[in-house]
């Protein structure tokens, strides 16, 4: 039977699952530079928006301080409730998911690979369409 849940319990688990937030931005920015970024070469723009997302929520300690949160209400909270337990995994399967997806995304909105499509490419730039 699974154990009943304090208040204190209850708190912490909103906390940790708002603690994910920044794993769901990493990934919203990826699918926003495939959408936005420059056709033929979206997906680079869509992996080069989640490094560079994740290393500047990393300089701002966002990223690591919920890691270590996580891990430690983790050990010792949630492992002791198997709801909470099973929800948990079931959230980092959906966030690991969802970053494996940006390429096939990508395939299918721009209809091209990284950067193999160089005829697509010569057409954008022919167009004139820099903002620049």
């Amino acid at each position: 039977m699974d154990k009943k849940i304090s208040a204190g319990g209850i708190i912490g688990s909103i906390f940790f699952y708002l603690s994910f937030l920044p794993y769901v931005h990493i990934i919203y920015t990826g699918f926003k530079g495939i959408i936005f970024g420059m056709q033929g070469i979206a997906l680079f723009y869509g992996y080069m928006g989640m490094f560079f997302d994740a290393i500047f929520l990393t300089f701002l300690a966002v990223l690591p301080l919920s890691f270590i949160y996580q891990l430690i209400f983790g050990i010792k909270f949630i492992r002791n409730h198997k709801t909470l337990h099973r929800a948990t995994i079931c959230i980092i399967i959906i966030l690991i998911i969802a970053g494996l997806l940006t390429e096939p995304i990508a395939n299918m909105i721009h209809g091209t690979t990284f950067v193999t499509d160089t005829e697509m490419l010569n057409e954008f730039s022919s167009q004139n369409q820099w903002p620049w």
